[in-house]
């Protein structure tokens, strides 16, 4: 599995496209859990929280056009609620697997809190 981090559609396409072409790969994983400060200002991992909409057309642009699955990796809302939202709306867009950073986009590094397993 290989896997990007990005903020459009039609470029994260063409590079994964490029990558299930040359190489024999499982899967593509779509890093949504950064949490760094590098993917605030580049606008991509966990700060596309705030843009679900566009979340929703990268997984969707990948799921519709590629021939292997596709994967993500997301931190929680502070609230459940968007949490499960959120994670159903991935399933819809076609996300096959789901991993899930029991913490907050705002909980990164060592001593920023514990993971929630509610």
């Amino acid at each position: 599995i290989v896997q990007f981090c990005a903020n459009d559609p039609d470029i994260l396409y063409d590079a994964a496209k490029i990558v299930t072409e040359k190489y024999d790969i499982d899967g593509i994983d779509l890093n949504l859990g950064c949490p760094q400060r590098i993917a605030k200002k580049g606008h991509y991992g966990a700060y596309l929280m705030e843009d679900l909409p566009l979340i929703e057309k990268l997984v969707k642009k990948l799921h519709k056009d590629l021939p292997v699955p596709v994967t993500c990796k997301i931190r929680i809302f502070p609230q459940l609620e968007k949490t499960l939202k959120y994670s159903k709306m991935l399933e819809s867009a076609g996300c096959q697997i789901l991993a899930v950073h029991g913490r907050t986009r705002d909980m990164r590094g060592t001593k920023k809190g514990i993971a929630s397993w509610d």
